[in-house]
């Protein structure tokens, strides 16, 4: 199959009005006007070489399809398209293109191991990109269980003894001091001698926010705050 240039006789360097020129001299050459009266056969092979220098034409006269075409050519596709049902496709932007079953095996390879190496480059992305992912959800996940966990241990429930040893009521309440003395709870509403802050035996101290310390009956001292 000749190639585009072939067809309209002019050499691959050649330029943009010499390829012009050489169009118009084929499509006065095998216009179907000249051959109205002549055999079937003969009209017939006219008009199969007027279709091909129009194609050649279509692709050769414009800059960047000749620039694919000549890249086709280097990769080593067969010569031209002929716009043909047997030998051309047309696609839904209505342009004729090379049918690709047309081409030269060498450039299918060539075009598949390309596509394979673009595919390649597309998995390594997403590969590389998937430990930074998983790292940073790790992190997060870290974080997430590093708070939850600093919370709870925050959270701890409210004592309801005195801290220390037991002196009969339980921390947080208000007390009067009685003769003994011992102590008593009372409404913190009323009068009171202070609230339970904890208590020590000898040897310890009460807690910064005491205000008064009561040593009971039994050695124990008791802590009050207010």
């Amino acid at each position: 199959m000749p190639t585009h240039y072939e067809t309209l006789g002019v050499s691959p360097a050649a330029g943009h009005d010499e390829i012009r020129r050489a169009y118009l001299k084929a499509a006065r050459a095998y216009h179907p006007d000249k051959f109205v009266n002549e055999p079937a056969a003969r009209s017939g092979q006219a008009e199969d070489s007027m279709r091909q220098a129009n194609e050649a034409w279509r692709v050769l006269g414009d800059n960047s399809r000749r620039a694919r075409y000549d890249e086709a050519i280097r990769l080593g596709a067969t010569a031209g398209a002929r716009p043909s049902r047997v030998d051309s496709i047309r696609t839904d932007d209505g342009i004729t293109r090379v049918d690709p079953r047309l081409l030269d095996p060498q450039f299918l390879a060539n075009r598949r191991t390309s596509q394979v190496e673009e595919l390649d480059k597309q998995h390594s992305s997403v590969l590389r990109v998937i430990p930074v992912l998983a790292f940073f959800g790790l992190l997060i996940g870290i974080f997430i269980f590093t708070a939850y966990a600093n919370g709870s241990s925050n959270t701890s429930p409210p004592e309801t003894t005195v801290p220390g040893p037991a002196i009969g009521v339980d921390a947080g309440v208000c007390v009067r001091i009685q003769q003994g003395p011992t102590l008593i709870e009372v409404p913190c509403t009323g009068v009171i001698d202070g609230r339970v802050l904890g208590a020590y035996e000898p040897g310890g101290q009460c807690p910064d926010l005491t205000i008064r310390e009561v040593e009971l009956a039994n050695g124990v001292t008791a802590c009050l705050g207010t």
